[in-house]
């Protein structure tokens, strides 16, 4: 049975992103959000670990329930009748990106210039703060997770010690490299012409290995130029310049990095040995691939303890959801109170993009949020649609994002999420500022 249901789950993940690739609601999120949930139901499905509690059969119905939640909620905003967003706003707003130059049917000559010039400026504005908050972090923490012995306990140690702000403009390529991909692909790549904005994205990049834990960030710039590639289509000449090297850094990044922390941080088997997990027998590769199976398997049982453990202790109702807001407020009299220990394990602290929610709601989050969140998603992947701009890739890029990552944890209670799509919005307006004035 076990072997039954890894395969079929696998094969029903892999038809999914094939639908979200070809199918007839192309680059949906309802496709990518299946192919996401459908893989990880297979690995969690391996129970390696003796610490993990076989799925009981309610938990099944609540996960399935929370995707047809979600696929109603792509639904609904999808339909023609229910559609009233992309039928009365996204068109005026979409709009905005056409006349500001950048989008399919993008202005040419003085307007197109000033477009460029001013997303020049926000990246170099940008690039310059994130040198800043790369300093005052450096001069208050003392050093960077990556060269430290242990990446991990300096991460927490350094967050206690340097401001959140501090701590978030040091982080701010995550803003200026998916801008810089962006404007490089829009102008037509030349190594001549774009030396600097490469070299500007070479050092956000460093700067983002050195905080170690925050490389899945990159996985935003993967899905930046993926969309760009679908959406824009770029030269085959321009394609082969650039995505090779930038495919190479990315795996670099994604795989070397977060191995190389974990084995400063812990050892060769510590997350096997914490998680119960008898590695012994297994070869490099095998070992290479337990962070990514503890990754997926344990928050799916973080959020199966956390249903469990809110059917006979309080709910937070909203303050889990609340907390990102009031903790950028000081509003500590609103914040959540909980004992995540006592919900899981004290050492895992993610459980999936629903664990906030059931810990505000109950059982009854695996019903309405994903419907509500389908519904946000859904309005991005429909501007993204309507009008192909730097703003509607970026936004539905940082969407696909936050899918891919629903197995993991939920970006939903962290402050950094809101300032980013705050950023991106407000690079746009002032991009887009000389038309209005014009129109």
């Amino acid at each position: 049975m076990q072997t039954f249901l890894i395969t079929i789950f696998t094969f029903l993940s892999i038809a999914s992103f094939w639908f979200f690739l070809r199918g007839k609601l192309k680059f949906s999120p309802l496709w990518i959000m299946l192919s996401a949930w459908f893989l990880a139901i297979a690995i969690s499905q391996l129970y390696l670990s003796r610490l993990e509690v076989v799925w009981p059969t309610k938990y099944w119905v609540l996960v399935f329930i929370s995707l047809a939640s979600f696929a109603l909620g792509v639904w609904a905003f999808s339909h023609p009748r229910l559609d009233l967003w992309s039928k009365k706003w996204i068109p005026a707003f979409a709009g905005m990106g056409v006349k500001a130059g950048m989008g399919v049917k993008a202005g040419m000559g003085e307007e197109k210039g000033s477009m460029i010039k001013k997303l020049r400026l926000v990246i170099y504005f940008l690039f310059l703060a994130s040198l800043v908050g790369l300093y005052m972090f450096y001069t208050r923490a003392g050093n960077f997770p990556l060269l430290t012995q242990n990446p991990d306990e300096f991460r927490f140690i350094a967050d206690e010690q340097v401001p959140g702000l501090i701590n978030y403009a040091a982080q701010l390529a995550r803003i200026f490299i998916p801008l810089s991909f962006f404007l490089i692909f829009f102008q037509g790549f030349s190594w001549r012409k774009h030396w600097d904005i490469s070299l500007i994205g070479l050092v956000g990049l460093t700067g983002l290995i050195l905080f170690a834990s925050r490389t899945q960030i990159f996985l935003i710039d993967l899905w930046v130029m993926a969309l760009y590639l679908f959406i824009r289509k770029p030269s085959f000449r321009q394609a082969v310049k650039f995505y090779p090297i930038f495919l190479l850094v990315s795996i670099l990044v994604l795989a070397i990095v977060p191995l190389f922390r974990q084995y400063k941080s812990y050892g060769a088997d510590y997350l096997g040995v914490i998680t119960g997990i008898d590695t012994s027998h297994y070869n490099a590769v095998q070992k290479a691939l337990v962070p990514i199976y503890v990754g997926v398997s344990f928050n799916q049982q973080a959020l199966l303890h956390s249903w469990q453990y809110y059917q006979t202790h309080p709910l937070q109702y909203g303050k889990v959801t609340l907390d990102p807001f009031t903790n950028i407020l000081g509003l500590d009299q609103f914040k959540s109170q909980y004992d995540l220990g006592a919900i899981f394990y004290p050492w895992w602290n993610t459980g999936t993009y629903l664990f906030p929610f059931v810990q505000d709601f109950g059982e009854s989050a695996f019903y309405f949020t994903p419907f509500v969140i389908a519904g946000i998603l859904t309005l991005a992947w429909k501007y993204s649609q309507a009008n192909p701009n730097f703003l509607s890739i970026n936004l539905y890029a940082y969407a696909m994002f936050f899918i891919v990552m629903t197995v993991y944890l939920s970006f939903t209670v962290r402050a950094e999420m809101y300032i980013d799509l705050f950023l991106l919005g407000l690079s746009y307006v002032y991009i887009s500022k000389i038309n209005y004035a014009q129109s």
